[in-house]
């Protein structure tokens, strides 16, 4: 977890260290107040005593030693207004810093925290498909939330009772030796007893609260996959097993998290007994004390009560310091526990290296003019085959392209590699000459759209997703777009024209909408490079039509279109189309020629327009 500190500024680092120093100064001043409460309440019965026995406490010198090591002495009335002056000293420092090093301590905890989420997701944008695709979402969710939140608990934990726990537990032990040897016999039963309930807590509890963490990123991982496969569940009547499923995950978590949680209380149960055990030995061995050391003189009995009654009462409270000091100290590590396996699974995704750089360049794309030369890529460098081989076609301004291929044949993945979502194994992709690894990377995204054939809507209204791609576009420029894309009449005929609310997802859109609006999103852009991946799939064939002719119109000169696509009636049209089959380009050329000459092409052609109008 401290790796973590790393991405926070240096304002939070020096505030953390300021956070220390409160809280250290805080410990110190509050392990004061148990000599001054316990020489004040000594000094009080001694008074009480010698107002009994008829003697004048006014003028009665009081010898007053503290820890064994200094010596105070003056009339019980100037002793008594001395030792409350200091009781109200270490009072005033102890709460002030207790209450700076909890400001600090919740701000530089709630501040990092909103840093190292920020820093995650600024990484998470510099991934690439391939790098962000080996996280789940649900793991991605997970961190971004709940592992971030354990985060910010876990740095106010460290800042905070790391400090005061093992330091009561410490000099409360260290004080409480200083204040009477012979008291001190009773803390052979309680260090013991805490320091082995302590160990055997940690052994049982730790590592079922790594096996709950886990099993709580499985049953959120279990959530949203149903969440997410909801239709499919419910069309093949999938509930009883998805429910069977989850509960079993939820049953898991939740006996992993009783079990821990149950010895985590068991351990603060058996700490409290142990201190009052504690306190009563105390008191059974000062009393003997009492009457073993008494005299029958009024005199040297009041100060030797005095000094015992002191003794126990500052004794006592250091007792509470220590049992304090082990119950935080296992609190401490519990918590610090939970936040570490959370800063791993954070750290997970910082240590994951871009798999594609980004480039700062003077190369930037000015044409869109492009050169496959024998490209070949696979997913992993370990993976037995090439998804794509030997890919070779060039592309120049004002050319459509089309590409045609069964289910699995790297279609999608070649338009992956020139949007830079994938990096190619071996051969070159250059545009406008340049590497395509050279180009300055924000004007690969800049001026090449790339249109899947899921829309990426996001909740909003229509112009906010539109000026996504333009920030900066006038409403003359959206209504031309959205006329380009077939998609003036529905806008238009939504209540609040540009301003209509758009769900998450496009929920609250047809197919066929979503596809369009996703159609404008990339004209807006006016890229060089525009890429339509199987983007109108769900239009009927006239608007299909409609928008080709409109790219067209467009596209003279101007721009590259590359067109993937299952159905021919999208593709037949383009000035060259390329046929893919296992990855492999195994013709290429125009409709007309393809039809006479490939075999694939000419059956995917009879098959879906029919021998006759072939």
């Amino acid at each position: 977890m401290l790796r973590l500190f790393k991405y926070m500024s240096n304002k939070l680092k020096m505030l953390s260290l300021l956070t220390i120093v409160f809280t250290i100064v805080q410990v110190i001043a509050f392990l004061f107040i148990p000599i001054f409460i316990g020489q004040i309440t000594s000094l009080i019965s001694q008074k009480i005593f010698l107002k009994a026995n008829n003697i004048p406490f006014e003028t009665f010198t009081s010898s007053v030693r503290i820890l064994r090591m200094f010596t105070v002495e003056g009339t019980i009335p100037e002793s008594l207004k001395y030792f409350s002056i200091y009781f109200a000293i270490a009072l005033i420092i102890g709460s002030s810093s207790t209450l700076f090093g909890s400001i600090l301590g919740s701000y530089v905890s709630v501040a990092g925290a909103k840093q190292i989420r920020e820093k995650l997701w600024n990484h998470l944008g510099t991934l690439s498909q391939k790098d962000i695709e080996f996280f789940s979402h649900a793991k991605i969710m997970t961190r971004f939330t709940i592992d971030v939140t354990r985060i910010q608990f876990g740095i106010n934990v460290f800042l905070r009772l790391s400090i005061v726990g093992p330091f009561n537990l410490i000099f409360g032990l260290v004080f409480a030796l200083l204040t009477d040897m012979k008291l001190s016999v009773t803390l052979g039963v309680l260090i013991p007893a805490l320091m082995l309930t302590m160990i055997i807590s940690s052994i049982i509890v730790v590592p079922y609260f790594v096996k709950e963490q886990r099993m709580y990123e499985q049953l959120n991982n279990e959530s949203q996959e149903s969440i997410l496969g909801i239709k499919v569940i419910k069309s093949y009547n999938l509930e009883n097993l998805q429910n069977n499923k989850f509960e079993d995950k939820n049953w898991k978590w939740n006996k992993l998290s009783k079990r821990s949680w149950n010895a985590y209380n068991l351990t603060f149960a058996f700490v409290n007994l142990f201190a009052n055990v504690t306190t009563a030995l105390i008191l059974l061995v000062a009393g003997y004390f009492i009457r073993r050391d008494s005299t029958g003189s009024i005199l040297e009995d009041a100060n030797k009560y005095k000094e015992t009654i002191s003794s126990a009462s500052t004794f006592i409270n250091y007792v509470v310091y220590i049992t304090v000091g082990v119950i935080m100290s296992t609190f401490v590590i519990y918590s610090l526990v939970r936040s570490m396996i959370s800063g791993k699974k954070i750290n997970e995704i910082f240590k994951t290296k871009p798999d594609i750089e980004y480039v700062v360049s003077d190369k930037k794309i000015e044409n869109g003019h492009i050169n496959f030369n024998h490209v070949s890529f696979r997913y992993y460098n370990d993976s037995e085959k090439n998804v794509l081989e030997d890919i070779t076609f060039e592309a120049k301004p004002g050319e459509t392209i089309g590409i045609i291929g069964p289910t699995g044949s790297g279609k999608s993945t070649i338009a992956k590699l020139l949007s830079l979502d994938f990096k190619a194994s071996h051969g070159s992709i250059k545009i406008d000459g340049h590497d395509i690894k050279e180009i300055d990377t924000k004007s690969i995204h800049q001026t090449i759209a790339h249109v899947y054939q899921k829309p990426a809507l996001l909740s909003g209204s229509v112009r906010s997703n539109l000026l996504m791609a333009k920030p900066n576009a006038s409403d003359e420029e959206l209504i031309y777009s959205i006329k380009a894309a077939c998609a003036y009449d529905f806008v238009f005929k939504l209540k609040d024209n540009l301003d209509a609310e758009i769900q998450a997802k496009g929920a609250n859109l047809s197919g066929g909408q979503k596809q369009r609006l996703s159609i404008a999103q990339g004209i807006i852009k006016k890229p060089k490079i525009l890429i339509l991946d199987d983007s109108t799939s769900a239009l009927d064939a006239n608007t299909e039509s409609e928008i080709k002719k409109n790219l067209k119109k467009l596209n003279i000169d101007n721009f590259v279109t590359i067109i993937i696509a299952q159905k021919i009636s999208s593709i037949m049209d383009a000035d060259k189309i390329l046929v893919l089959e296992k990855g492999k380009v195994i013709d290429s050329g125009q409709h007309l020629d393809l039809m006479r000459r490939c075999a694939l092409y000419s059956e995917i052609a009879k098959t879906q327009l029919g021998e006759e109008n072939v």
